[in-house]
C-alpha cells in the first residue's frame, strides 16, 4: 500500500521563489542533468549522464548504481573509440564525476540538527557535502574543482556538514566510485522536508544548478 500526494506541483512564495512537489529528491537534479546536457554544445570530450534506479533501497539492483552497468558502458564506449583497454583506464584517470543528489536544507524550527556553521539554505546555491565517515565523494580537491565550475558559471554555491552526533544518510557518489575510481564531488540542491510526500526547494538554486551543470560539460 502506497500513500501518493495527487495534487500537481506548484510555485509559492511572495515571488513565486518557492517549488512545492513530491519527489524533489531527486527528479529535480536528474532534470536539471537532462536540461544541461541539451544545452551544452558538442566537444571532443565523451560526455555522460547516468541516472539510476533504486538509490532509496540500496542501488544495489541491475539498474541500480550498485551494479556493472556504467563500468560496462564506459568501456564499450572507450574500446570502440580506439579500440584498446588501456585507452578506458586513461579515460577514468582524466574523468571527473558530479553525484547529484538533493541536501537537507536548514530549517528555523530544527536547528540544532544542523552543524551550527555549515548549513545550507533555501536560494543559497549548490551544495557541496561531506562527510567524515567518508559517506560522499567529496574532498578537498573535487570540491574546490566543483567550486570554481560554479565560480565559473557564476553561480553561488554552499557546503555542508553533517551535526557531529546526527547521522546522515549517503548516495550515489561513492558506490560508483568503489567499482569505477573516479574522482568526483556530491552535491545537491537544499530543500525542505526530504523524502515526506510533498518537499519543498527554491526556484533559483535549480537555476543555478542547471547552469553548473552546462558549465561542467563545457569544459
Amino acid at each position: 500500500l502506497y500513500l501518493a500526494d495527487a495534487t500537481p506541483a506548484c510555485t509559492f512564495g511572495v515571488h513565486d521563489e518557492f517549488i512545492s512537489s513530491g519527489r524533489l529528491d531527486d527528479l529535480s537534479m536528474c532534470w536539471a542533468g537532462i536540461e544541461a546536457m541539451i544545452a551544452s554544445d558538442a566537444n571532443d570530450t565523451t560526455q555522460v549522464l547516468a541516472i539510476f534506479d533504486n538509490e532509496e533501497t540500496g542501488s544495489q539492483t541491475k539498474q541500480g548504481a550498485g551494479s556493472p552497468f556504467l563500468s560496462y558502458m564506459l568501456q564499450r564506449i572507450a574500446l570502440a573509440q580506439s579500440h584498446t583497454e588501456e585507452a578506458y583506464y586513461q579515460a577514468v584517470e582524466r574523468a571527473f564525476m558530479i553525484s547529484a543528489d538533493n541536501a537537507h536544507a536548514w530549517h528555523p524550527n530544527y536547528s540544532e540538527k544542523f552543524d551550527p556553521t555549515n548549513h545550507p539554505k533555501l536560494g543559497g546555491g549548490p551544495v557541496i557535502k561531506f562527510n567524515a565517515a567518508q559517506k560522499y565523494a567529496s574532498d578537498a580537491v573535487s570540491a574546490a574543482i566543483f567550486a570554481n565550475i560554479c565560480d565559473a558559471a557564476s553561480v553561488p554555491c554552499q557546503r555542508f556538514v553533517n551535526h557531529s552526533d546526527v547521522a546522515g544518510g549517503s548516495t550515489l557518489g561513492n558506490i560508483l566510485a568503489s567499482s569505477i575510481p573516479l574522482k568526483g564531488v556530491d552535491m545537491g540542491n537544499a530543500i525542505l522536508a526530504m523524502h515526506s510526500c510533498r518537499e519543498t526547494g527554491s526556484v533559483i538554486d535549480h537555476e543555478y544548478c542547471v547552469k553548473a551543470f552546462t558549465k561542467f560539460y563545457q569544459l
